[in-house]
């Protein structure tokens, strides 16, 4: 877990542990609010169960389809950084203007 310096969370429970900007809930959030693919994973954990109790009442199948180790040994890592700064300082300016 690296601090950028804008919100660490030590006790983060995410389980992408090859994520760069894992435990950094502002970069981790709007990254996720912009991609908007899917939720981040401590979102996820709330949700799962009560999701999987839903599915099994529709008769639906779940699949995990979270990142693995192979998916973050190929991912551009440091560009993920820097795009969610980049939106980070963007979103600043425009909090600043309002």
């Amino acid at each position: 877990m690296k601090d950028y310096g804008i919100s660490l969370n030590q006790h983060c429970p995410c389980t992408q542990q090859e994520c760069p900007i894992r435990g950094n809930c502002v970069l981790c959030i709007q990254n996720h609010l912009v991609n908007g693919r899917h939720l981040p994973e401590c979102i996820q954990n709330v949700l799962r169960p009560a999701v999987k109790d839903l599915a099994a009442q529709m008769e639906l199948k779940i699949d995990d389809g979270r990142p693995d180790a192979a998916f973050w040994s190929t991912y551009d890592k440091e560009g993920l950084v820097n795009r969610s700064f980049a939106r980070h300082k963007k979103s600043r300016k425009k909090g600043k203007k309002e």
